[in-house]
């Protein structure tokens, strides 16, 4: 895509040249009104001569590329440097930042990774972004200034947020919710933490939540349902690895979630699911689990993964989930004599059963 914009923007210069000739009135005067919201363009009016693209079009396709790419552009056009200096897109990542953990140290590594991350933010021009990604498995909270980055980053008009860190140091970042709150957790519609700490959301409202993804996070129960007290249109939510929740309760007001994957919540003893459109369910633990499904779910596809599960589906599996379709259960090496109901399968297309070791369906 790359060589596509480079390829535009050279044929624009040549075009240029052509129309030098062509009388003043020739001119195609634009209204930038895209990048004047955002405070990209400098000056009201933009001219645009020749290839018959605004202003505000070169700025949507240069938003486009990936982080990398649009930092090599803006190193060939005035014009582009503009538009990096507000990219919306903000991908924080050894990959997308050029850093090579071979050929260094840890800690030069992270300082760094620090140290790019700061230059970019310092030259931002404008606080909207829209999506923030910020994956570094060496974080160090004596190093990194993660609190700071997304103090500026998480503004209102955000749409996604990924933080995926390590826990090598032993220690959780605690994630500061409060970054969320007011106009940034209205826009915000997909979190993905790992190795984060849960802190206080008191007064957050996250009506616009679609997905939440939880890997590795010290949570509980419930906090979680703190979290997701007013997360009215969440619709796919996973947790793996959370070894701090013992209950999980999805309740009755997620009306819109069609999709729970739980994996490897080792101190998970019991789910309660009321949240009546779950479409699919997808849970893997290596211990037995209480599961008093919802008489009115609608699942369709279940995929269950734990000791027992062979013996749950045929002696406690609710006759009144009668509507699934796909159903995939592994479980270690068990013995069954119990007799299946027919009722309970009415409309079943396809069963995977498991019996090896620790088998476990992809993730």
């Amino acid at each position: 895509m790359l060589n596509r914009v480079m390829w535009m923007q050279q044929e624009s210069r040549h075009r240029q040249i052509q129309a030098h000739d062509r009388p003043a009135d020739s001119t195609v005067h634009i209204k930038d009104s895209t990048c004047k919201q955002d405070d990209c363009s400098q000056g009201g009016e933009t001219q645009c001569r020749g290839p018959h693209l605004p202003e505000d079009i070169w700025c949507h396709i240069y938003f486009l590329l990936p982080m990398r790419d649009a930092a090599r552009a803006a190193c060939v056009s005035n014009v582009f440097q503009r538009f990096w200096r507000c990219h919306p897109n903000l991908d924080f990542s050894m990959k997308a930042l050029g850093i090579d953990k071979r050929s260094c140290g840890g800690d030069e590594i992270t300082r760094n990774f620090t140290s790019k991350v700061d230059q970019i933010l310092k030259n931002r021009s404008c606080i909207v972004t829209k999506r923030v990604e910020i994956v570094f498995r060496l974080y160090s909270d004596q190093v990194c200034n993660l609190d700071r980055w997304l103090q500026i980053v998480v503004t209102p008009g955000i749409e996604e947020l990924t933080v995926q860190l390590s826990t090598k140091s032993g220690r959780y970042y605690n994630f500061p919710w409060s970054v969320l709150a007011n106009e940034s957790g209205n826009s915000i519609q997909y979190i993905n933490l790992s190795c984060c700490a849960f802190s206080s959301t008191t007064g957050l409202c996250l009506k616009n939540l679609s997905r939440l993804e939880l890997c590795d996070v010290d949570i509980t129960g419930d906090q979680l349902g703190s979290l997701l007290h007013n997360s009215f249109a969440l619709q796919r939510l996973k947790l793996r690895c959370c070894k701090n929740i013992s209950c999980l309760k999805i309740p009755f007001h997620l009306q819109q979630l069609e999709y729970l994957e739980v994996f490897d919540c080792s101190l998970l003893h019991v789910i309660e699911i009321k949240a009546q459109n779950l479409y699919n369910f997808q849970f893997r633990s290596h211990t037995q689990v209480q599961l008093p499904l919802g008489v009115a779910l609608q699942l369709k596809k279940l995929v269950m993964s734990f000791p027992g599960a062979v013996s749950y589906v045929c002696a406690d599996f609710p006759s009144s989930l009668q509507y699934v379709e796909a159903l995939t259960i592994c479980s270690s090496y068990e013995m069954i004599d119990t007799p299946v109901l027919p009722s309970k399968f009415l409309h079943l297309k396809y069963l995977s059963v498991d019996l090896s070791a620790a088998a476990f369906p992809p993730t």
